[in-house]
């Protein structure tokens, strides 16, 4: 693609926009860079950009930003619905996702990962099956090193493994991974997608562009998921917790297996994969059934799920003070993946929740409480919402407690909590109201637990 000369306008300023100002620079393209925060706001993100020849806009966005330009592209957060779309449609300037621009330059072939749940920790722990298999792996996408660095990196015979998520696929137009997964689709984002349906389509065009000599990897025992493969024109290959398959990933007597064509192989015994819980077994049929259909080795399969230790702030254990232990789960940004860390602790737990406001409902998330949590801390902007959501189902008004900031909750949930309880954060939202992302929100919870022990 001969970008030299041509006038391209990067919209978002978050870590993928930054790094499409930097590959566009070195492709000697003419960028334009618009954020519609304010300069003093950015100022940190730009420190790496602000020495190139980039013209930078801010603020509210103006149709004249777009005069003489060749090519939109849009960061992840940026609405298909913005005026910047709506008036590049007017003035007929093709827009591209940031996604779909890195996928014009690979020589690399991609694997890609999506779901609502569940995708960073598959997508690091299939990377780890690549590297481990002597595959040179570049692990990237939504997961915080933007593909756009490893598609200009990444050479013809090696591999890309990418987490994408349901903003990057709104963009997509010939992106086409060599084998895509979905792990689970439960609602979420829907201040942005409007409807689950919208959401659930936007999840499966991970495989729109896949023909029949190509493998999507589909949860057989999510319904929304499963539903989806009717639209695949390629193989679809599932993978199952709950029913043998004769083609497919699935549990069997305590074990894994994958079978293609009637032949089953077992990779594994449920009790030896090191990560715990129910949604980290499906992560791990997931990421086994991409890494057995692109070649690896069972062995080698087998040795990661033994040794992979999760990602961090993902039911991160941090800490354990006067028998109180404590666990980061700041990537439950939805109710569902926090359902899910409170299902995989067995011991009582004080919650601490809430977040930036989704539109998400957080009846279910209370239902799955079910006696294990005993105190609940709650902070952000959902914080009524959800103290509202407990109470309608009886949760003792006694036992809600608010904070107006993270290090106030760690402390009130460590007065709170007994020995042999452990203190959880796993917010059921996002975390944009009082964090830059979910990874800062989670390392100022670690650094308050540290603080505990002064």
């Amino acid at each position: 693609m001969e970008l030299k000369g041509k006038k391209i306008f990067v919209a978002g300023l978050g870590v993928s926009g930054i790094a499409l100002c930097r590959v566009l620079d070195s492709l000697e393209a003419k960028v334009i860079a618009y954020d519609e925060k304010e300069y003093d706001v950015l100022k940190e993100n730009l420190e790496e950009v602000k020495s190139l020849p980039i013209d930078f806009r801010f603020g509210r966005f103006k149709k004249e930003f777009l005069e003489g330009v060749d090519l939109i592209v849009l960061s992840p957060g940026v609405p298909t619905d913005s005026d910047i779309v709506k008036t590049a449609q007017q003035m007929k300037i093709e827009v591209w996702g940031e996604v779909e621009f890195a996928y014009r330059f690979s020589k690399a072939p991609i694997y890609a990962i999506t779901g609502t749940n569940g995708k960073t920790t598959t997508t690091t722990l299939l990377g780890e099956m690549f590297k481990n298999a002597g595959r040179k792996v570049y692990v990237a996408g939504n997961i915080g090193y933007p593909l756009i660095y490893a598609t200009m990196e990444a050479a013809e015979g090696d591999f890309i493994v990418a987490e994408i998520s349901s903003f990057q696929l709104e963009t997509v137009k010939e992106f086409k991974p060599k084998i895509s997964c979905i792990i689970n689709i439960t609602p979420d984002h829907l201040n942005r997608h409007k409807t689950f349906e919208n959401y659930r389509d936007i999840k499966g065009r991970i495989f729109e562009n896949q023909r029949e000599n190509e493998y999507t990897v589909l949860n057989f025992d999510d319904p929304i998921t499963w539903s989806l493969k009717n639209k695949a024109k390629c193989r679809v290959f599932p993978f199952s917790r709950k029913s043998s398959l004769e083609n497919g990933a699935y549990v069997k007597d305590g074990s894994i297996y994958i079978g293609v064509n009637g032949n089953a192989k077992k990779i594994i015994d449920i009790e030896e994969i090191y990560i715990p819980g129910e949604h980290n077994l499906e992560n791990a049929l997931a990421a086994s059934s991409v890494a057995y259909l692109s070649g690896i080795n069972v062995d080698v399969i087998a040795n990661t799920l033994k040794t992979f230790k999760g990602v961090e702030h993902r039911i991160e254990f941090v800490d354990e003070i006067n028998g109180i232990k404590f666990y980061n789960d700041s990537k439950g940004t939805n109710p569902d993946a926090s359902i899910k860390a409170i299902q995989a602790l067995k011991t009582p737990i004080v919650l601490i929740a809430g977040g930036y406001d989704k539109g998400s409902e957080f009846d279910e998330f209370v239902k799955a409480f079910n006696g294990k949590v005993k105190k609940l801390i709650l902070i952000g902007q959902t914080a009524k919402k959800i103290r509202d959501t407990a109470r309608k189902y009886s949760y003792p008004e006694d036992d809600i407690f608010f904070a107006s900031t993270l290090e106030e909750a760690v402390k009130k949930a460590y007065e709170s909590a007994k020995e042999g309880d452990s203190v959880l954060l796993s917010p059921a939202c996002a975390s944009w109201d009082m964090f830059r992302n979910f990874e800062e929100r989670g390392r100022i919870f670690k650094k308050a637990v540290a603080e505990l022990r002064r």
